[in-house]
Formats: structure tokens, C-alpha cells, sequence
């Protein structure tokens, strides 16, 4: 099965969920297709399983990339105070906001807790939301990967919520796992 066929079958699966998800909305059928959906571990099953015969079969390509050990930027923070369900991070300058994994982006938007955001659920399991961002540099519904730029954020102060195992991280736990991410790099 070529590449082409198997992105045509991902859309055409895709397609159906979504119309299935539709009828049951207007409750012409009763299905649980709107609760698999809708739901965390289930997306990333499904992403899974869909990405697992898009790419096979496809020549790996390896992108050479220059490490020079530093930490990311999100990492060198100048504060960190305890903000709603996570953090206040503040900047001295601009920093890329980038993806600490694999995941997919679940919601880009505006909230009233949190001007500008960004939602991704990552591949390990954990949910994590950027908030009060400047920029939006992916959609909602893509995939990211390790070190890509998710959104940009200008001077000022960023939110931070951490949601690992359905429970939202409190101020330490952020700063454990922005350390982790700090090591990971390293």
C-alpha cells in the first residue's frame, strides 16, 4: 500500500468518526464514538494507531540537527508563583514556547483564565497548557515533536499547567517537571 492510499484511508477514517460522532450528536444512532474521541487516552491510542500505517512502509528521514547542550529556553525562567491549576513563569525577553515530545495539540484559543493558550497532549500521558502567550505557531489537531516551536511568547509572564495522571501539578511539581525537561535535555 503506497503512502498516498494510506493518508486517503486516514482521512476516510476520520471522516466517519466524525460523521458517526455527528448522527449520534443528533441522536439518529446510539454509539460511543463521541466519548473515544473526545477523550485523552483514546485520541492518542487512536493517533497511534493511525500514524502507525501512514508511516510504515515510508522511508525514515532524519533531519541533522547542531546540539550545543543548552538548556531550552522555556527552562530560564526569572520567576515562578503559584497561578490558578499551575504557574506563572516570567521572561526577561522572548522565548519560544516548544513541545517538550510527541503530541498533539488539543486546543489553540483564547480563555478567560488565560488569554492566549495552548493545549497538547503528549504521547507519555501528560496534558500541558500554555498560557498567555504572544503567538500561535500550530493549529489545533497537529501533531508536534520533540523541540518544535508550539507558540512564541514575548516579555512578560507565561502560564504553565501540568496535568500527569488527571491530576493538575501544584507550583513544586511544575518546577520538578520543568527540571526534568531541563535534564532531558542535557
Amino acid at each position: 500500500m503506497k503512502w498516498r492510499d494510506k493518508w486517503i484511508a486516514a482521512i476516510v477514517i476520520t471522516g466517519v468518526l466524525f460523521g458517526v460522532a455527528k448522527l449520534e450528536e443528533h441522536e439518529v444512532v446510539k454509539t460511543q464514538i463521541t466519548h473515544l474521541v473526545r477523550s485523552g487516552e483514546e485520541l492518542v491510542v487512536m493517533k497511534k494507531w493511525v500514524m502507525s500505517f501512514v508511516e510504515e512502509g515510508r522511508p525514515e528521514q532524519t533531519i541533522p540537527v547542531a546540539a550545543d547542550g543548552a538548556e531550552p529556553a522555556m527552562a530560564r525562567f526569572s520567576t515562578l508563583q503559584p497561578f490558578r491549576e499551575g504557574v506563572l513563569l516570567s521572561y526577561n525577553s522572548a522565548v519560544p514556547v516548544t513541545a517538550k515530545g510527541d503530541g498533539l495539540v488539543i486546543y489553540t484559543g483564547h480563555t478567560r483564565q488565560t488569554g492566549k493558550s495552548v493545549t497538547v497532549l503528549y504521547d507519555d500521558g501528560d496534558t500541558v497548557t500554555y498560557g498567555f502567550v504572544g503567538k500561535f505557531l500550530t493549529l489545533p489537531y497537529t501533531t508536534v515533536s520533540p523541540g518544535q516551536a508550539i507558540a512564541e511568547l514575548e516579555t512578560g509572564a507565561m502560564f504553565l499547567g501540568v496535568e500527569q495522571d488527571g491530576e493538575m501539578l501544584d507550583a513544586e511539581g511544575v518546577k520538578e517537571w520543568l527540571a526534568l525537561l531541563r535534564n532531558a535535555d542535557e
